[in-house]
């Protein structure tokens, strides 16, 4: 359900502790899930004469990028090159316009299954109560394209190969730690450079960009927390509950309280009766309903109900309709009740025009068919 978690306020809103979830997306969280995937999964484990070589990823800031682009290879602080070795920089963000945003205001919820409060949930057999929920209304993020450069060095041809081999497959999956963030990830533009540096040193350089389609969440937005907790309801206390079924005219009422039944039963009967029936007429003006039981009011609301229908100076709740127009009696017809037979006489003067069998006579109220 879309709330607006920046403006909205709920009373079961709960202050945030230790161990909840983390409240913001960064651009840190999109660099640190693409740089550790590219170390320990995509980039391949090189052979060098039967010694294993993992390629270290090191981060591009500025002056390591522009000394490793303008002498084409990377050195340590002492002047040693260093092979093999992937640099990796982020060189654009762009919003994702495939995905925009249209309302900043919805949200969508996480549940956490597991608290310390469902430690003895197995007691909630014998209480009735629910498993207890954490409920995180998260606000939907910004959705971008983050463009990342990266520069890779080794000494053979052969383990450049083996390096874009594995990143070609690696290509359009998603990028990350399967626990935290993942964002599809897009390999593309190979340049491919075999050279000899100065100290007649062989260097393969490979340069390609990685194109991460990522969003991005503040941790608050005008003063207001991006993410808010919840708890479920974990039990719903019923003192009187009535479940109303019919068939056949026949009402049955079950109460989880029986004593309150048995108590109100007249009452919540009558209360929770309401019956119609409809007709046309066989002979103009006239209508008989058969089968037909009136019930009286209890005697607690005896003179409270409308009185629509009086016979035999008592007033039934019953309402008449003609072609779904509501008609007075004594005003718009005299009745007859005898034997449970139910007959309307209609004053031809006084509703205007002569009811025939295409007028549709509806009866409502608290009656029941026998």
């Amino acid at each position: 359900m879309a709330i607006n978690p920046l403006r909205d306020t709920n009373k079961y809103q709960t202050k945030h502790e230790a161990g909840d979830l983390q409240q913001s997306i960064k651009l840190y969280d999109v660099d640190y899930a693409i740089i550790t995937y590219l170390q320990d999964v995509v980039l391949p484990t090189l052979d060098d004469n039967g010694k294993a070589l993992k390629i270290p990823v090191v981060y591009g800031n500025s002056e390591r990028w522009e000394g490793a682009r303008e002498k084409g290879v990377y050195r340590d602080m002492h002047g040693r090159i260093q092979l093999p070795i992937m640099m990796i920089r982020r060189s654009s963000v762009a919003k994702n316009e495939n995905i925009p945003m249209l309302n900043r205001h919805v949200s969508y919820q996480a549940v956490t299954k597991w608290s310390k409060e469902n430690r003895y949930d197995r007691f909630s057999i014998l209480t009735g109560a629910q498993p207890l929920r954490k409920i995180y209304n998260i606000t939907m993020p910004d959705y971008v394209e983050v463009t990342y450069e990266c520069m890779g060095w080794t000494n053979f041809t052969e383990h450049l190969n083996t390096i874009v081999e594995a990143l070609t497959w690696a290509s359009e999956e998603y990028w990350g730690d399967k626990t935290k963030y993942k964002f599809i990830t897009n390999v593309s533009d190979y340049n491919i450079i075999n050279e000899v540096t100065e100290n007649n040193e062989r260097v393969n350089r490979v340069e390609f960009n990685l194109i991460v389609k990522a969003y991005l969440l503040p941790e608050k937005f005008d003063g207001e927390s991006t993410t808010k907790k919840s708890y479920n309801i974990r039990k719903v206390v019923v003192s009187t509950e009535t479940d109303l079924t019919s068939g056949n005219g026949r009402y049955e009422n079950l109460l989880m309280n029986p004593n309150a039944y048995n108590s109100n039963k007249d009452i919540i009967d009558f209360l929770s009766l309401n019956n119609n029936q409809s007709g046309n007429p066989s002979t103009n003006n006239v209508i008989s309903f058969n089968n037909i039981k009136l019930i009286k009011a209890p005697g607690i609301l005896a003179g409270t109900t409308s009185g629509t229908l009086l016979l035999d100076s008592i007033n039934y709740d019953l309402r008449i309709f003609i072609d779904g127009v509501r008609y007075y009696q004594n005003t718009h017809f005299n009745t007859t009740y005898t034997n449970n037979i139910l007959t309307f006489n209609f004053i031809e003067a006084s509703v205007g025009f002569t009811v025939t069998n295409i007028n549709e006579i509806t009866i409502t109220g608290k009656f029941i068919n026998l």
